[in-house]
């Protein structure tokens, strides 16, 4: 495995020795541009983790390895939510409220995991990511072979070691970070003694301001434990090794650690604006018997629907960390076969001369429905040709590299995300706009190519040009 730390302006790759234990650095790149001043540009903050990268790739093989990233807390934002024992059978709804209040308009902006540890009681602390910095991480390093396993910030890799009585200080540059996790919860320090900037500031905490001189960080001593990169590498190592809970932005959104323990109560929400889907996920095989009929329904008004990149966890219904049975393999490659034939029908029929005479189309599993508002013989209800058998295809796509795929193909798609169950299987299930045939083409020929995406339904709309897509991504 690799370990990356990922800070505003570097980029740095450390290797752990089996032999001794300890980790070493191998290379250290610097960004072409601040991460933070370019958080909320997706092309250029891909081109700058794709160069980073690429340096790093002409000095480190990269490729076909696991990785586990630590991120500097700069980067990110903190929140803390008070949510006293009798609201907290609903923590997702709880804690999305006081998000809510905090970015406003901006709260979509942000891919948001929480945590309580014991000693907090009824104090949450969330982290919140920036989504076009953890999609462009994911889906570059995806592309140099990089398979990540853990993306977690560097306060939750430091404090995992310590008592609620300690601090954690980390350097960057000449800037001190100093996290402490005690009963008022998480709080979070930042400050430098020299420069113009001199002195220290509260980012986040319930406590009072730290008082702190640079002789305590700089000599040894048990209140403030010094961490060093390798001492963080060696740490996130020991925490993968030890199995021990850690926040994990590679993980589902939403509260992930729940008195010091892993928190694995899936919770689903519907927001009030997502009454257009008819989307009802149960936790057992049904699920997937029901979805093609509910599409049918769902579909019908999509067009009005104003989609938002919402990734809001769904509260309906607790389920047991207990482990599934499996979906049988020939109902899994039924839908596969499915998927294939109505894609290959829908691009047959989009590159031939009979679109121009089509009004609309409508493909669920494997029935085509074709209307020409004529009798010319084109339109008309079918079964497309299919197959027995599926292409063997060995690689999967998550479902942020797939969204990533459809914004670069056209920054005018638009899209919705929901959480859901495909027999018993976790899965994202995301419902794709395109106003343009060619670009949907283009969607559907990279869906061919990963054996973890199965389309379920396409409608095709000649009056507005408008082509719907639904995709169900399991996660693999």
């Amino acid at each position: 495995m690799l370990y990356f730390i990922v800070h505003s302006d570097t980029l740095s790759v450390f290797k752990k020795s089996s032999d001794t234990n300890s980790a070493h650095l191998e290379l250290k790149v610097k960004f072409h541009h601040n991460l933070i001043s370019i958080d909320n540009n997706p092309k250029l903050l891909s081109s700058v983790i794709a160069q980073a990268l690429d340096e790093l790739g002409e000095k480190i093989d990269l490729e076909n390895k696991k990785a586990a990233i630590a991120i500097d807390d700069s980067i990110l934002a903190h929140s803390l939510s008070n949510i006293s024992k009798k609201k907290q059978s609903n923590l997702s709804k709880q804690i999305k409220e006081e998000l809510q209040s905090k970015w406003k308009e901006l709260v979509k902006n942000y891919f948001s995991i929480s945590e309580n540890k014991k000693s907090s009681r009824n104090i949450f602390h969330t982290v919140e990511m920036n989504h076009y910095l953890r999609e462009k991480i994911k889906l570059n390093f995806n592309n140099f072979g990089i398979d990540i396993k853990f993306l977690v910030p560097i306060s939750s890799v430091v404090l995992s070691g310590i008592k609620s009585t300690q601090y954690a200080v980390t350097k960057s540059s000449q800037i001190y970070s100093i996290f402490n996790y005690s009963k008022k919860g998480f709080s979070f320090h930042s400050g430098r003694f020299r420069g113009k900037e001199k002195g220290f500031k509260k980012i986040i905490g319930l406590g009072n301001m730290i008082q702190v001189k640079e002789k305590d960080l700089k000599s040894p001593n048990l209140k403030y434990i010094i961490f060093n990169e390798i001492k963080i590498v060696e740490f996130l190592a020991k925490i993968i090794k030890d199995s021990t809970p850690i926040l994990n932005f590679v993980k589902p959104f939403g509260v992930q650690i729940l008195g010091d323990k892993n928190y694995s109560k899936a919770k689903i929400t519907i927001d009030k604006n997502d009454y257009s889907y008819i989307f009802r996920y149960f936790q057992n095989g049904i699920a997937g018997l029901l979805t093609l009929a509910l599409l049918s329904l769902t579909l019908i008004t999509i067009s009005d629907v104003d989609f938002l990149y919402n990734e809001t966890p769904i509260n309906v219904q607790e389920f047991s960390d207990k482990k599934q049975s499996p979906p049988s393999i020939s109902r899994l490659d039924q839908y596969r076969i499915n998927s294939y034939a109505i894609i290959d029908e829908f691009l047959t029929i989009a590159e031939s001369e009979k679109i121009n005479k089509i009004q609309s189309i409508t493909m669920i599993d494997n029935r085509i429905s074709i209307d020409t508002k004529s009798n010319d013989g084109i339109g008309g209800t079918y079964i497309a040709k299919s197959s027995s058998k599926i292409p063997f295809i060995d690689q999967s796509m998550p479902v942020y590299d797939l969204i990533t795929l459809v914004s670069n193909l056209d920054n005018t798609n638009q899209f919705k995300r929901i959480n859901g169950s495909f027999f018993d299987m976790a899965s994202d299930n995301l419902v794709i706009r395109s106003d343009n045939i060619d670009i949907a083409m283009k969607i559907l020929e990279s869906v061919k190519k990963y054996n973890n995406l199965i389309l379920r339904k396409i409608t095709y709309t000649k009056s507005d040009n408008s082509v719907h897509l639904y995709i169900t991504v399991l996660r693999l």
